[in-house]
């Protein structure tokens, strides 16, 4: 490893770990990750500050935030919990904004995502009434944790030593997002100061990886004695599991150096997160108690509907197979709402449901039979498992027999017995210490190491809509121009494939373009991808239109003076330079979300 892996001149490296259910942040000085690299330390001396919450230490907070009713910021994670638990009988919540899991609409509604999405309050239960734009929230939670690594900063270094232009920041995503949620969380983080050249996205699976291959190998040496990720050699393989609350993130790497891997298959995955074993589990709610119920908590009692939320998580996360019973406390007034709306005690109604000698009310305790707890986990462990079963059975990664699971949801025993059970003993499955925090960790690393990954393989295949002469025999008929015109719009001009392994920092060939008209001052290049390998026309099914590359000339383009543009995919996220011909000039290309 050599001082040019650090590409920046900041001072500090801050990372922010935005997850679906929990959140953490880390950072790193400069001098203390030169200390590392001179040998001077074992690891790199990477802080990780930690919550307050009920007489314990955590190091990530639940991932809600509160906003006042003209849409200010007012808390996060704990200190919102424990606002709107404190203060239900003094504040009229229902003119404030509460968001919880919502990451996850990055991912559900990549299709339709904009700079204008709206993201629905979670306690509303009237069709949307109560929303604030998405880009608004999530820059809110961005700044909050700049805010708290500048304290942290100040605290540690005195109050003149740092400023938010010393900071390189890094945002974890998941491999399996597309780029237009990518390119939001670039313009969520530019709301709150955050330029584009300070920030650097990390892949959460790349992140965990290149953490867990600095660890010591004793650290991480399995019982049987096996090597673990760490004493991997150079041509080494392994699959990177990486299980978060909502998306499941899986990609393959090879070791190409002592500190250096390469991803060799592209990234899978899908929402089979921690948070679907809580959506079985609401399910069970509706089935057990009826959709009226859950909403007449929800609207007058939100204190008492969290508390039961979050009374399960803490259930769900102490599950374990050998588990007979699972307790979840049941706040009183989910009781009596039931008894005021369908006029029976939940008590009497179980023996007469499908549930009976499945669940029991005790007091204000809701007692559920292992079987019927064990389906919860079932969603997420069917997906989990067949996709993980469909990699490992593929020829080109027959010599792959090691599994690194990470995430916070990787903690979880019935999760990992599972995929044991599943790839059977030829597979090795590896859990490292704090699996939820090598993301996090793996992040700050990536920002002082930019070239720690070699190449990745391209999930779509990337291009920009073009003109060209119809050409007969293989264009559709329905292509076919008429009036004398020859040329047909929305052929997909193809610049990288789906598959293709594309080797970081490196530009694809260039593609030549000519304007259709005279006098260009400005031309836009409109981008789409695909999962489909070789697409012909822009306007198939499959291909979804990621944006628009601008390019603003110095001097007007002419018919015949050709633009160049050449496309660099093997970043996480596109970047694209356009030269014209005849004068060399060289224009920067940015992207624009739609």
């Amino acid at each position: 490893m050599a001082m040019e892996d650090i590409k920046h001149d900041k001072l500090v490296v801050a990372a922010i770990d935005f997850g679906t259910t929990y959140s953490g942040f880390a950072y790193c000085t400069r001098h203390d990750y030169e200390d590392y690299l001179n040998n001077k330390r074992d690891q790199p001396k990477i802080q990780c500050p930690t919550w307050k919450a009920g007489g314990w230490m955590n190091y990530k907070a639940p991932t809600c935030v509160l906003f006042k009713p003209n849409r200010s910021f007012h808390s996060f994670g704990y200190d919102a919990q424990s606002f709107y638990q404190e203060n239900s009988d003094k504040v009229d919540f229902s003119q404030w904004y509460y968001f919880e899991h919502f990451k996850m609409m990055l991912y559900k509604e990549k299709d339709v995502l904009t700079k204008d999405t709206w993201l629905k309050e979670t306690i509303d239960v009237n069709d949307g009434d109560k929303k604030m734009k998405a880009v608004d929230v999530f820059a809110a939670v961005i700044g909050y944790f700049q805010g708290l690594i500048m304290n942290e900063l100040l605290k540690g270094h005195g109050a003149t030593a740092f400023s938010n232009d010393d900071i390189h920041w890094v945002l974890t995503v998941p491999a399996i997002w597309d780029l237009k949620a990518k390119q939001f969380m670039r313009d969520a983080a530019e709301k709150v100061n955050i330029s584009n050249d300070q920030l650097t996205l990390a892949l959460e699976p790349e992140a965990a990886s290149i953490h867990c291959r600095r660890q010591p190998v004793g650290i991480q040496t399995q019982t049987d004695g096996k090597k673990a990720i760490a004493g991997m050699q150079k041509g080494d393989k392994y699959v990177v599991f990486d299980q978060g609350g909502g998306t499941t993130d899986i990609t393959v790497h090879e070791v190409t150096g002592p500190n250096s891997v390469k991803e060799i298959h592209q990234a899978c995955g899908g929402h089979w997160g921690g948070i679907t074993v809580n959506g079985e589990f609401y399910k069970f709610l509706v089935r057990l108690l009826g959709g009226d119920v859950i909403n007449a908590v929800k609207e007058n009692h939100p204190v008492e509907y969290y508390e039961l939320m979050h009374n399960f998580e803490h259930a769900k996360t102490n599950f374990k197979e050998d588990t007979k019973k699972v307790t979840v406390r049941l706040p009183l007034v989910w009781l009596t709402k039931y008894e005021e709306i369908t006029e029976d005690t939940l008590k009497e109604v179980i023996p007469q449901t499908n549930f009976n000698k499945k669940i029991k009310i005790v007091s204000d305790k809701l007692r559920i039979d292992h079987s019927l707890f064990r389906t919860f986990f079932d969603y997420s462990i069917v997906n989990v498992t067949d996709e993980l079963e469909r990699l490992f059975r593929k020829e080109e990664l027959s010599d792959v027999q090691t599994l690194l699971a990470v995430g916070g949801f990787s903690e979880s025993s019935v999760l990992i017995d599972a995929i044991k059970e599943k790839l059977g003993p030829e597979i090795d499955v590896i859990v490292p210490r704090d699996p939820g925090l090598a993301v996090l960790k793996g992040a700050v690393l990536y920002g002082f190491e930019p070239g720690i990954i070699t190449s990745r393989v391209s999930r779509y295949t990337y291009g920009v809509a073009m003109q060209r002469n119809y050409i007969d025999g293989f264009d559709d008929a329905s292509k076919r121009p008429s009036h004398g015109n020859k040329l047909i719009d929305d052929i997909f001009d193809i610049h990288v494939t789906k598959g293709k392994v594309v080797q970081i920092g490196h530009f694809e060939p260039e593609h030549t373009y000519y304007p259709v008209v005279d006098e260009h001052k400005c031309v836009h290049f409109e981008f789409f991808a695909t999962e489909v390998t070789n697409p012909k026309y822009t306007t198939e099914s499959e291909c979804k239109m990621i944006g628009v590359l601008s390019v603003d000339l110095e001097k007007k383009l002419s018919k015949d003076g050709g633009l160049s543009l050449k496309i660099n995919a093997s970043g996480t996220e596109i970047v694209a330079v356009a030269s014209e011909k005849s004068s060399k000039n060289e224009y920067r290309a940015y992207f624009s979300l739609f």
